[in-house]
């Protein structure tokens, strides 16, 4: 891939841990990156677009903010194990009793990803990433980050518990009994 000269110049840095990255689904509809299209995730800002031929969220995005590069990650499904026959395991024992029932999230082992940067300014053409020692660090950050919605659930489970002022100065008189 030939050099992107706005790829060579950006000037990107990697999100920090407390940054919001939208790396999912576009932040502008409900497109993800588990489509063939992917999402394209800013590399300035860390905004979700999607590449979609009739709303192009992400060059809208670029054209609008002049926020050029982005990177367009993919998820896919690995194949499932080929599933064993008979109701026995392998070493002739029988399956373990199911005793709890329990909603688990897809695990990411299950899934493989793909990313690639592209410049708007250059037609969306894709460029190197390591063109600049900064934007290959900065595209392994994004990909590596945790998404936005789950920073937001994490964040929703921590309860940082203050006292309230007006019961601050407040005393109890000792009641005289029933």
């Amino acid at each position: 891939m030939p050099a992107c000269e706005h790829a060579l110049t950006a000037r990107v840095s990697p999100p920090s841990s407390s940054t919001a990255v939208y790396k999912e689904e576009c932040t502008q509809c409900f497109d993800n990156y588990d489509m063939e299209a992917g999402i394209d995730v800013c590399l300035t800002c860390f905004n979700g677009g999607c590449t979609n031929e009739r709303r192009q969220h992400a060059q809208q995005h670029a054209l609008k903010t002049g926020h050029h590069l982005a990177v367009t990650i993919k998820r896919t499904k690995k194949p499932a194990p080929a599933p064993s026959t008979g109701s026995a395991s392998e070493d002739g024992q029988r399956p373990a009793k199911l005793t709890k029932l329990e909603i688990k999230e897809d695990s990411d082992d299950q899934y493989e990803a793909t990313s690639s940067v592209r410049c708007w300014a250059c037609g969306g053409r894709h460029v190197d990433t390591q063109a600049t020692a900064g934007l290959a660090a900065t595209v392994l950050a994004v990909v590596h980050a945790a998404e936005a919605r789950q920073a937001g659930e994490i964040k929703a489970w921590a309860e940082e518990v203050t006292g309230c002022e007006h019961f601050e100065g407040i005393e109890q008189q000792a009641h005289g009994g029933f």
